[in-house]
């Protein structure tokens, strides 16, 4: 499993380096996955990254199962959950995806991650194998369940079910 695991890794970093050659608008989606963002004072900062210090840097709600029920199942609006975690690649790509969404359909959508090594409660409630896995809920009930990093069917979730 550790060598699948840095296998991965090792795709997923000479893709981005794929992308920084052709930088030419070909990646454009995923420009903040490599982008070196330097403050206003000419320090290297990595505030801005998306992946910073190990860690998914992530605006949108992490939850956990203690508070699956009242953010999710008891919502008043519809649920967009993903599942992710720290080693999972396409994850990193869809975190700034799902932080935009989150900010274009405010008072509209609500949008919650779950780690899936940390919840694994929720994981096991929903049959979660494969990430990332994305669930849609509206008034407590499962509408949708995607697997896959494909940021169009996450806009397409949304419109079907506001």
């Amino acid at each position: 499993m550790e060598l699948i695991r840095g296998l991965y890794r090792l795709v997923v970093s000479v893709t981005c380096l794929v992308c920084l050659g052709f930088s030419g608008g070909m990646c454009s989606e995923f420009d903040p996955l490599i982008k070196t963002y330097v403050s206003s004072s000419s320090q290297l900062s990595n505030e801005n990254l998306v992946y910073s210090g190990g860690k998914l840097k992530d605006e949108v709600h992490s939850i956990t199962y203690s508070e699956w029920d009242s953010l999710v199942i008891q919502s008043k609006l519809p649920v967009m959950v993903m599942f992710t975690a720290q080693w999972c690649g396409p994850c990193r790509v869809l975190i700034p995806i799902l932080n935009r969404m989150d900010s274009r359909y405010k008072n509209k959508f609500k949008f919650y991650t779950v780690n899936f090594d940390d919840e694994t409660r929720i994981a096991a409630r929903f049959d979660i194998k494969y990430l990332p896995t994305t669930l849609v809920f509206k008034g407590g009930d499962q509408m949708a369940k995607f697997t896959g990093a494909n940021p169009m069917m996450l806009e397409k979730l949304v419109r079907e079910f506001m």
